[in-house]
C-alpha cells in the first residue's frame, strides 16, 4: 500500500513538474551595455502557436508588466485562422507603440482536416496582411530605421530562414551607419548566413527550436541538441540570442524542463 501510495505521489509530482513546465512563463533579463545606462526595453516573444494564456496571466499582461520599447515577434504566431484572430486580439492588448514581425513556417503551412499543408502564395499574403491589420509591422527581408533618443536604430527582418527565403536587401555598407542594430529571423539556420555575408548587429533574436522542449541534465534532447539555448556571443558587438518560445508542437504538446519564455533585453540608449 505505502509503494502505491508512493508510486502515486511521484506521478502526480511528475504531471505537476511537466504542467508548470509548459504554461509558468519565465522572463529572462539580458542586460547589454552598461549597467548603470539609460536603457531602451526590447521584448522578444515567438513560437506561440496559437497559446496567449497562461498559469501566471495572460500574454499582453505579461508583456506589458516590463513597460516594452519594442516588442519582437519570430514567427510561429498560430496554425489556423482561428488561432490567429485569437493571437492578434491577445496581442492587441500590448502596450506599444513599435510591434515587429517576422514570418515563420507556420505562417507558411495551414492545418487543413488535421493535417499541415502549405499555403497558396495569396493565403500566404493574407496573413501576412491580417499581422499587419493589427498595428504590427511586418518585416519579410525589409528594413525599419527609427530614431531612438539620439541614436539611429534598425530593425531588419529577414523572410523565413529555415527556407533559404532569407534576403539582406540592403548594402552592408549602409548597415554600419546605424547605431544600434536589431535582426529578426525564424529558425536559427540565419546564423550561418550572417557569418558568411559579414552583417553587422548588434542583436540577433530567432525563435523555431522551442528550445526542444524537452531537456535533461540542462541538454536539449532531440532534432535541436545541437543548437544552443538562449544568448550567445559572437563577438564583442553581436549578440546572438534563440528563445524558447512560448506555444508547443502539436505532435508534442508538453514541454519538461525547457518552461516558456518571454526575453527582455536592456539595450544601451
Amino acid at each position: 500500500m505505502m509503494l502505491v501510495s508512493a508510486i502515486v505521489s511521484i506521478l502526480v509530482l511528475a504531471a505537476l513538474y511537466i504542467l508548470s513546465s509548459t504554461l509558468w512563463v519565465k522572463y529572462s533579463l539580458i542586460h547589454l551595455g552598461d549597467p548603470a545606462s539609460k536603457k531602451v526595453t526590447v521584448v522578444q516573444i515567438t513560437d506561440l502557436h496559437g497559446q496567449t494564456h497562461f498559469i501566471n496571466g495572460s500574454l499582453s499582461k505579461m508583456v506589458n508588466r516590463v513597460n516594452p520599447d519594442l516588442v519582437m515577434i519570430t514567427g510561429d504566431l498560430a496554425s489556423t485562422k482561428e488561432e490567429l484572430d485569437k493571437v492578434l486580439k491577445e496581442i492587441r492588448q500590448i502596450k506599444c507603440e513599435r510591434l515587429f514581425f517576422v514570418p515563420g513556417n507556420h505562417e507558411r503551412y495551414g492545418l487543413v482536416q488535421s493535417r499541415f499543408q502549405l499555403n497558396s502564395d495569396q493565403d500566404y499574403e493574407a496573413i501576412l496582411r491580417t499581422i499587419g491589420d493589427a498595428n504590427i509591422t511586418v518585416l519579410s527581408n525589409r528594413e525599419f530605421p527609427v530614431d531612438i533618443g539620439d541614436k539611429k536604430w534598425l530593425i531588419y527582418g529577414f523572410d523565413n530562414s529555415l527556407y533559404g527565403k532569407e534576403r539582406l536587401t540592403m548594402r552592408v555598407d549602409e548597415l554600419h551607419s546605424f547605431d544600434v542594430i536589431i535582426m529578426l529571423a525564424h529558425s536559427p539556420s540565419i546564423i550561418e548566413t550572417s557569418l558568411q555575408k559579414h552583417i553587422p548587429y548588434d542583436l540577433l533574436l530567432v525563435g523555431h527550436t522551442h528550445g526542444g522542449q524537452i531537456r535533461l541534465f540542462g541538454r536539449t534532447i532531440g532534432a535541436y541538441k545541437n543548437y544552443h539555448v538562449g544568448l550567445k556571443r559572437i563577438d564583442k558587438r553581436k549578440h546572438f540570442y534563440i528563445n524558447r518560445g512560448l506555444g508547443t508542437s502539436r505532435l508534442l504538446p508538453i514541454r519538461f524542463a525547457c518552461s516558456p519564455e518571454i526575453a527582455v533585453f536592456k539595450i544601451d540608449l
